[in-house]
């Protein structure tokens, strides 16, 4: 995990996980909404196109940030991440065998400021929780 700096000098919350999966499994665990929901949060389709996931704060209170696909190829994609009051940011995410297993790299570009320490370690977190649901 890195923080760097981003094209736009902004920051980058780097992760890389190597998985004990093929890639079209790794694929399908960080593209399909009933797949991510098993390890990240709930995640749903919504009608206009983008992806509402459900978080709760630890108070206890519901929120919702909205992902939308900006582009997406087999083994990488790429998301603009909206997050109420604050500005949006992109996250790129590249996957890729490595032998019998596959690697996971997620690049979260720009956060805001004021959450950077949040996303830092909340990626880390859902990266440790996906890497425990496929083992």
């Amino acid at each position: 995990m890195s923080t760097g700096s981003g094209v736009d000098n902004g920051p980058v919350v780097s992760m890389r996980r190597t998985l004990p999966l093929d890639f079209p499994d790794l694929w399908r665990q960080v593209t399909r909404p009933e797949l991510i929901s098993m390890w990240f949060e709930p995640c749903h389709a919504e009608p206009d196109g983008r992806y509402s996931l459900r978080f709760t704060e630890d108070s206890g209170q519901p929120y919702v940030k909205y992902a939308t696909v900006l582009n997406c190829r087999e083994g990488a994609y790429r998301f603009r991440l909206e997050d109420e009051g604050y500005p949006d940011s992109t996250v790129v995410v590249r996957a890729y065998r490595d032998g019998d297993r596959s690697v996971l790299e997620l690049d979260h570009v720009d956060p805001p400021a004021e959450l950077l320490d949040g996303y830092r370690t909340g990626w880390a977190d859902y990266l440790d929780s996906l890497e425990r649901h496929v083992t």
